[in-house]
């Protein structure tokens, strides 16, 4: 079964570098993709994906409000397993991400390839 990710980051740069890497793998499929919040959340209420990979700082809003979106009970749909892939990997935000539920929490800088493998063995491990 093929895992649809939403990937949730507003620069162009790095959303081209993230599905490059994913795209080896044939499980994934990353076929969507938002800049702001408020597009995200769009997304999240028309389809359900099973993972994402959101970035803290957007181009407009943030990523844990898209979090928390879909931990709202009046969402809908299965919420998918996050990946917070961001630079701004501090203790405060480490913080925050756990109180949310978040599964995934990477330095962009320093764990990029870790968080690629990891959505990959994600990826396998539900199927």
């Amino acid at each position: 079964m093929i895992k649809q990710i939403l990937l949730v980051e507003d620069s162009a740069l790095l959303r081209e570098s993230i599905k490059g890497m994913l795209s080896d793998f044939q499980n994934i499929s990353v076929e969507d993709f938002a800049t702001t919040q408020q597009d995200a959340i769009s997304l999240l209420d028309k389809k359900q994906y099973d993972m994402m990979i959101v970035d803290i700082e957007l181009l407009q809003g943030n990523g844990f409000e898209v979090v928390k979106h879909t931990l709202n009970k009046n969402y809908h749909l299965t919420p998918p397993t996050t990946v917070m892939l961001t630079n701004h990997a501090n203790g405060y935000y480490r913080g925050l991400a756990r109180n949310l539920g978040i599964k995934y929490f990477f330095d962009k800088s320093m764990d990029f390839e870790l968080a690629i493998q990891t959505i990959e063995d994600e990826a396998q491990r539900s199927n």
